[in-house]
């Protein structure tokens, strides 16, 4: 009997230890790409229920979420806060910029588009002036 218990808390242990390092390899990923670190995101790329996470990580993960709550990146010119549970803020933010940069070209877009219609018409009656005067030499050579 000793041998069957022995080899049950073994496999357990092996399990346990299993289940920590894909816990570890979750929060690197998440970190590595800027994803915010939440125990929803941990246990699904992890494999793991919240509740493991809150009985065996919970201080741990605090600890990473705390650390990263505060920082932030500079995107487009744009303070974002960075790593934060509510991406919501951090994409209202880039579309926002993205709005005024396209609202500028916008108006550059709009005043060239001005500028070349004036210049246009000029041509246009620079070429039907030198048009009536080619007609009235041809006319006048007859």
């Amino acid at each position: 009997m000793t041998d069957k218990t022995a080899a049950i808390a073994k496999a357990r242990e092996e399990r346990s230890l299993q289940k920590r390092r894909a816990v570890e390899s979750a929060i690197a990923e998440l970190k590595e790409g800027n994803e915010p670190i939440t125990f929803k995101a941990i246990a699904t790329l992890a494999g793991v229920s919240r509740q493991y996470l809150y009985n065996n990580f919970k201080d741990a993960i605090a600890g990473e979420r705390s650390e990263t709550r505060g920082s932030v990146d500079k995107i487009d010119g744009v303070t974002v806060p960075n790593r934060t549970s509510d991406e919501a803020k951090h994409v209202e933010a880039l579309l926002r910029n993205k709005i005024e940069r396209l609202k500028k070209e916008l108006g550059d877009v709009r005043r060239e588009n001005a500028r070349l219609r004036v210049s246009l018409e000029k041509e246009r009656g620079r070429s039907e002036h030198f048009r009536n005067n080619w007609l009235a030499a041809a006319k006048s050579k007859e």
